[in-house]
């Protein structure tokens, strides 16, 4: 997966960093992005995944996402909604992994949200990731279907760093604060 002596976890974290290649996770792990709710997979870490083979996937996520809110977990407004797209599986060579999208950010470009309210949606997602993991592991087992494999360990890139510009270790604390375990990749720099 990587050069064991890049890895690192800070002391209480469940967060373990590794140099690698987030597609070569293991058979049936969950890899984890941020994403916008307009549909676009167009740029960063999700043009990887829409080229990695995931197309189909991407063309789901554009049929199902588009104008739907995000959670705002510092509003009172009970019109807000919580985007609940179901998880799935997508083929990238022999390996099945399981395709996860974070809303973060209502929009993107010139109209990505600010730091605050993508760690806001963040914590909500990853909160809303949680419980649909439990849920449906839960309901794989009661319905015994060996076609595909359950939801494995938590993979994912350095997500909202990159194109939404939220610092790293603010998402981290964000992770670390819900208590999660994830490996988060991150590519060798050439």
């Amino acid at each position: 997966m990587g050069s064991q002596s890049d890895d690192s976890m800070d002391e209480g974290s469940r967060v373990k960093e590794v140099c690698g290649d987030l597609f070569d996770a293991p058979e049936g792990s969950c890899l984890i992005h941020a994403c916008n709710v307009q549909g676009s997979w167009g740029a960063g870490i999700a043009k990887a995944f829409k080229q990695k083979c995931y197309k189909e996937h991407c063309e789901e996520y554009q049929e199902q996402s588009a104008n739907h809110d995000i959670v705002d977990l510092q509003s009172d407004d009970e019109d807000t909604i919580s985007v609940r797209l179901p998880l799935g599986t997508a083929l990238n060579g022999k390996k099945r992994h399981w395709i996860i999208c974070l809303f973060t950010s209502s929009g993107f470009g010139s109209r990505v949200d600010s730091p605050e309210m993508i760690l806001n949606h963040t914590a909500a997602a990853l909160e809303d990731l949680d419980m649909q993991l439990v849920m449906l592991k839960e309901q794989m087992r009661e319905s015994d279907d060996d076609d595909q494999p359950p939801p494995g360990e938590l993979f994912s890139c350095k997500f909202n760093s990159g194109l939404f510009a939220v610092p790293w270790d603010q998402t981290r604390e964000v992770i670390d604060d819900l208590g999660l375990s994830m490996t988060v990749i991150y590519p060798e720099r050439g």
